[in-house]
């Protein structure tokens, strides 16, 4: 139900933000990580890449669905705006970096 209402949200206003934040947020609950992962990833684009929240949603649902460059890539991103920003360098950077090694 509450996915039928976003995505009637976005049919009206594709350019909502936080419906695709609602989507992601409702995709990583059912643990379709790659699902969510594209809607933060649309929710990221429509914000510039300048909201570290939801790029770090983005990167999380990327290092559960084993998108360890794309991760990382997000992280960097984020911390190179805010280089304090709480807990992605140890929940997700170094995570993501450790995947990528063999």
């Amino acid at each position: 139900m509450a996915t039928e209402l976003v995505r009637r949200v976005l049919k009206h206003n594709q350019s909502s933000l936080r419906a695709y934040e609602l989507l992601g947020h409702i995709m990583e609950k059912e643990a379709s990580y790659r699902d969510a992962s594209d809607q933060y990833e649309r929710a990221w684009k429509l914000c510039h890449c300048n909201t570290a929240a939801t790029g770090y949603r983005l990167a999380f649902n990327y290092l559960k669905a084993k998108r360890y460059v794309e991760a990382v890539e997000v992280c960097l991103q984020i911390l190179e705006k805010d280089p304090e920003y709480p807990k992605i360098k140890k929940d997700i950077l170094e995570k993501a970096r450790a995947a990528l090694r063999p």
